[in-house]
């Protein structure tokens, strides 16, 4: 795709590089990525988000969080997306405490978490044990309108039942 010409607009490129992200090609995705900057083509917010997805999955959330800088830096609007994609990423790295400021510093910039955002911090939170508090994030998550799901409740359930919460 680099060496057509005319170039592919950055959208297509986007759908190329998901597709390499969807077969678990991160190291291809993000190669890519550096060639795409070095011709010029001016990249955008999903653009970006792909980099975040591949950098955390390869367990580099440090890079993800210089994406997301780089994002704000360039005057783009980071989605809740972006924010859920970083938690997951901290979450994996076993930063749950971490994770679950930023999921606070997000609400505090009047982002609106969604269903994958409330559930990752859930697992998180159940993941060490700190069902109770898990339980607090989903009586919010319901106070804010946002239904939980068969995943979410198995999570809560599963870590109830371990934790021996349940009468």
């Amino acid at each position: 795709m680099v060496h057509m010409h005319p170039l592919p607009r950055i959208i297509e490129f986007n759908d190329f590089l998901s597709a390499l992200v969807r077969i678990k090609h991160y190291g291809t995705v993000l190669y890519l990525s550096k060639q795409i900057e070095l011709l010029q083509i001016e990249r955008d917010v999903c653009h970006f988000s792909i980099l975040i997805n591949c950098f955390c999955r390869l367990q580099r959330v440090d890079f993800g969080f210089s994406v997301l800088g780089k994002i704000i830096k360039l005057g783009f609007e980071p989605s809740v997306m972006v924010f859920s994609t970083l938690i997951n990423g901290l979450c994996i790295k076993g930063k749950i405490v971490r994770a679950v400021e930023f999921f606070d510093e997000m609400v505090e910039r009047g982002y609106q978490p969604n269903l994958h955002t409330y559930t990752t911090i859930i697992k998180g939170l159940c993941k060490i044990g700190k069902t109770p508090a898990a339980v607090g994030l989903l009586k919010k998550m319901d106070n804010a309108g946002c239904q939980p799901n068969g995943v979410t409740y198995s999570t809560l359930i599963d870590s109830l039942c371990k934790d021996r919460l349940v009468k």
